[in-house]
């Protein structure tokens, strides 16, 4: 069986963040390769555990990100449609930098629930920004999701 660990890079920073389940399904569906965000880690490629907000969420996805990219964000959405570029220009609002996430690889795994989360660790709460899962305290809730079966999407 291939698991997330089989995709896992120890020398990049592990993080966990949340989304709404209309961006996760479209990353999941492959129509979505960038994440935008007001702001958020950018010193580097990353990999994240991705926990679907809502009332059927949990943890679902595991992504591998490029380098993100900060600049404003005319110049993030230069080569956009103006349709997807207008819905993103109102999320990000009057912000002077913003945070493009390219998504280089994505990984789905069997959405697991708050009550399965807290098995793992008693005290889990989604993240509001986000939340690097290298921290030693972090490393059975790390290890628990690493062991998940994956499949690699296109």
């Amino acid at each position: 069986m291939i698991t997330v660990q089989d995709y896992y890079e120890p020398t990049q920073p592990t993080l966990l963040f949340s989304l709404h389940p209309e961006p996760a399904q479209a990353i999941e569906a492959g129509t979505k390769r960038i994440e935008y965000r007001r702001r958020f880690y950018h010193q580097g490629p990353f990999q994240a555990f991705v926990h679907v907000t809502g009332t059927h969420g949990g943890i679902g996805l595991f992504l591998q990100i490029s380098q993100p990219l900060v600049a404003a964000p005319n110049r993030l959405l230069a080569n956009l449609t103006a349709t997807d570029a207008t819905a993103i220009r109102n999320y990000l609002g009057n912000v002077s930098q913003a945070v493009a996430l390219p998504i280089r690889t994505v990984i789905a795994i069997p959405r697991l629930t708050l009550a399965d989360l807290r098995q793992v660790d008693p005290q889990f709460t989604a993240p509001r920004a986000y939340r690097f899962l290298d921290k030693p305290a972090q490393h059975p809730l790390r290890q628990f999701l690493l062991q998940q079966p994956g499949i690699k999407k296109p």
